[in-house]
């Protein structure tokens, strides 16, 4: 079964990122990942590395901004997918 891309990509300013993880706590990819027993962290959309946000698997992410909204730091953002 073939999937459609997304629509819309994470973009991550990192100099605005502290690294804090609340992305990756809130993204509802990664929670049901966890809830699976999943601990591979290259399926996660995003993940903490080195102190900073970084988007691990732009695939998985379905686009539904729950990262953006916990991002106190307004470090990441929705960008439309190029097609």
């Amino acid at each position: 079964m073939e999937t459609a891309k997304n629509v819309y990509r994470i973009h991550i300013k990192t100099r605005l990122c502290n690294g804090c993880g609340d992305c990756v706590t809130a993204c509802p990819i990664n929670a049901r990942l966890r809830m699976e027993g999943n601990t591979d962290e290259k399926q996660y959309t995003v993940h903490v590395i080195n102190g900073k946000c970084e988007v691990v698997n732009q695939d998985a992410c379905d686009g539904c901004g729950v990262c953006v909204e916990a991002c106190s730091t307004k470090a990441l953002k929705l960008e439309q997918a190029e097609r």
